[in-house]
């Protein structure tokens, strides 16, 4: 099948997305920093903000485990945006040249609802998406292979025929199961190579 549409993740895909960038800022001892970032607020707390827990219902029970970090861990809501970095400049090229050749574009990313806006409003190229699957809204988090299926829905497309690049391997892997084309977004300069290669874009 021919390629007829890109599907792009967004954390550190189209923008970067790093908790040390507000944490460097508010935790000095880059030990207590770690012990922060490691045991009170780890990844897979977070991922319930990305499954559609409110960050008021999600730091409940850590405020009371560790009530010295109260401050902290009420800035990873209040100053969430502090965590993001610059749009990835080679992502916003392609997603420019998509563009240009009239390529659909949409947006499939684990992403908090109640950050979400915020953070295509730092995108500047997100306005030629077409659609973003949320995973915050929909209450389905990558790599279940269910968000996946909605996003093919909501395009109208079958995966053989969507370009699909993430920075999780493991979502990769679940895409590739399902028969997406697929890029592992290890670097930005491979992504237009990717491209190339799949017969979305000319050499």
């Amino acid at each position: 099948m021919t390629i007829q549409a890109v599907l792009f993740d967004i954390g550190n895909v189209m923008i970067t997305w790093h908790p040390e960038n507000l944490f460097r800022k508010v935790i000095a001892d880059p030990d207590r920093r770690a012990f922060f970032l490691e045991t009170v607020v780890p990844m897979d707390w977070h991922m319930n903000h990305d499954a559609g827990v409110s960050f008021a219902d999600n730091r409940k029970g850590i405020m009371e485990r560790f009530p010295e970090f109260s401050d902290e861990i009420l800035a990873f809501d209040t100053r969430f945006s502090e965590m993001l970095g610059e749009p990835i400049a080679e992502t916003m090229a392609v997603i420019e040249e998509l563009e240009a050749l009239g390529i659909p574009q949409y947006a499939l990313t684990n992403m908090p609802t109640e950050k979400a806006q915020m953070v295509f409003d730092h995108i500047p190229a997100f306005r030629h998406m077409k659609d973003v699957v949320i995973s915050g809204v929909e209450k389905l988090v990558k790599p279940d292979p269910a968000i996946y299926r909605l996003a093919l829905s909501r395009m109208g497309l079958e995966a053989p025929e969507v370009f699909f690049t993430d920075d999780n391997a493991l979502n990769i892997e679940a895409a590739d199961k399902l028969g997406f084309v697929t890029h592992l977004f290890d670097r930005p300069e491979t992504l237009r190579p990717a491209l190339v290669a799949a017969g979305v874009l000319a050499a």
